[in-house]
């Protein structure tokens, strides 16, 4: 009953919903979520208009034979290219890139055809189960209770991936030793090659680990302009310690939490994803992250309020500038000074915390891969450091505007050789970028001897 014009228009308007998504949507598209309505609302219109088909509707399109084909392997496609894309990257030990991507997506459409002759088909047009529908609902529930069980079974019994060797506790080492500093250098330059048995967390748990910031809602999305009132250390404290910055100054939240509270410090938490402490717009999502903009202001202006005694800022390394910038180095160290004399001014003191050194690609998932190679995981001192440009400019912003710079990569990599994953008995990163909240909160001794050492604690 739908009229031939409503379902033709509706049938391209879903069809272009659904090649929108494909193209728009990227790594900071919040999905699932609200944004899975486009390509569901864009399914449903073309499934309405083929109901009623039409010359001039998308269905003519879609009833050419390629179209069908793709069609009738498209489930079977479906299921087959999410574990290639998992394993094959991983046994060829490469990136998944776009193009490698691709690739992998076509092959699979070998598997898809050869199971939609093989399995599919000949089970779904069998007699004895077309013309039975409690054989074949049996034997469907069978199936699926087979695999719920074999899951189940799985999971209870994890494959051991250690090297059955166990390392030193890192956080008593530290809190136990008269010179937090030194012990933690040697630690980092005798790291093993290994995942220790008493590795701890267990790998599986680093990534889940989430400090107090994160699981109060206190280190703020993309879409934020303002960060809530969190306030952790000593409450009821004068002495007023902020953290500024991006998730790379919330990654360090554990270590300054625990030296507050040792100190007697309030602690006021303000960090907002990617957002950096250089008074730049840059890009987020492929347009200007002028929320970013919002929120530093604000939190400026919350600061200068709060005339803290301490302001720790960070923020990483990568980033994007919307303008392109004639003399890059110049500019951020701009950036970076305006924003540092502010802080300057509304507190007593500053301490600038350089970004910490990255590793190669995602740490726990590389570990997953090579437990008993840990090399394979490691990145040189020199590719440690994400943007050596922007990391010379907010050092020197620094300086300029009188704050105490403090450099983390001595609590992360030895003087020379690769930074490793794993120190002691704890795992250092929990992704890409950062560090891992457990090694942080180990860290706490070493990070109140830096402050000490300069004056700031």
């Amino acid at each position: 009953r739908l009229p031939r014009a409503v379902a033709a228009a509706g049938s391209w308007l879903g069809l272009s919903a659904i090649l929108a998504s494909a193209l728009v949507y990227d790594a900071d598209t919040p999905f699932p979520g609200h944004a899975a309505g486009l390509p569901v609302l864009g399914a449903l219109l073309v499934i309405a208009g083929g109901c009623r088909p039409s010359p001039s509707g998308a269905s003519r399109l879609l009833g050419l034979r390629p179209a069908t084909w793709v069609g009738d392997v498209s489930y079977g496609w479906y299921l087959w290219h999410w574990p290639l894309l998992v394993l094959v990257p991983a046994a060829l030990n490469r990136t998944a890139t776009l193009p490698l991507s691709l690739q992998v997506s076509a092959v699979a459409l070998l598997p898809a055809w050869a199971s939609l002759r093989l399995v599919e088909n000949p089970v779904r047009f069998r007699t004895s189960l077309r013309d039975r529908p409690g054989a074949a609902l049996g034997l469907g529930l069978g199936l699926t209770s087979g695999v719920v069980c074999f899951c189940l079974v799985a999971a209870s019994f994890p494959p051991t991936i250690s090297s059955g060797v166990r390392s030193p506790a890192l956080a008593e080492s530290l809190a136990a030793a008269r010179d937090p500093g030194d012990r933690l250098a040697r630690l980092v330059s005798t790291a093993g090659n290994r995942l220790p048995a008493n590795l701890s967390p267990a790998l599986p748990d680093v990534k889940k680990q989430r400090s107090a910031v994160y699981r109060d809602g206190c280190h703020v999305g993309y879409g934020a302009t303002r960060s809530p009132d969190c306030v952790y250390g000593d409450p009821d404290s004068r002495e007023v310690v902020v953290l500024f910055g991006d998730s790379h100054a919330a990654q360090w939240f554990p270590a300054l939490d625990r030296v507050s509270r040792d100190n007697g410090w309030k602690l006021v938490s303000l960090t907002k994803a990617s957002c950096k402490t250089a008074d730049i717009t840059t890009r987020s999502g492929g347009s200007a992250y002028t929320s970013c903009d919002t929120w530093r202001e604000e939190a400026l202006r919350r600061i200068t309020e709060l005339r803290p005694m301490l302001v720790v800022a960070a923020s990483s390394e990568a980033a994007e500038p919307v303008h392109r910038m004639s003399d890059p180095s110049r500019e951020w160290t701009r950036g970076y000074e305006r924003v540092y004399r502010r802080l300057a001014r509304a507190a007593g003191a500053v301490a600038v915390l350089l970004d910490s050194p990255w590793p190669k690609g995602d740490a726990v998932e590389c570990a997953a891969r090579h437990p008993l190679r840990l090399g394979e995981c490691e990145a040189d001192q020199r590719d440690a450091i994400r943007s050596p440009t922007l990391r010379k400019a907010g050092e020197t912003a620094a300086r300029r505007a009188g704050a105490q710079v403090v450099d983390p990569r001595p609590w992360l990599c030895p003087p020379r050789g690769g930074c490793p994953t794993v120190v002691a008995d704890t795992f250092v990163y929990r992704d890409e970028s950062h560090v891992a909240e457990s090694y942080a909160r180990a860290l706490a001794p070493v990070v109140r001897e830096a402050f000490r050492k300069l004056g700031l604690a």
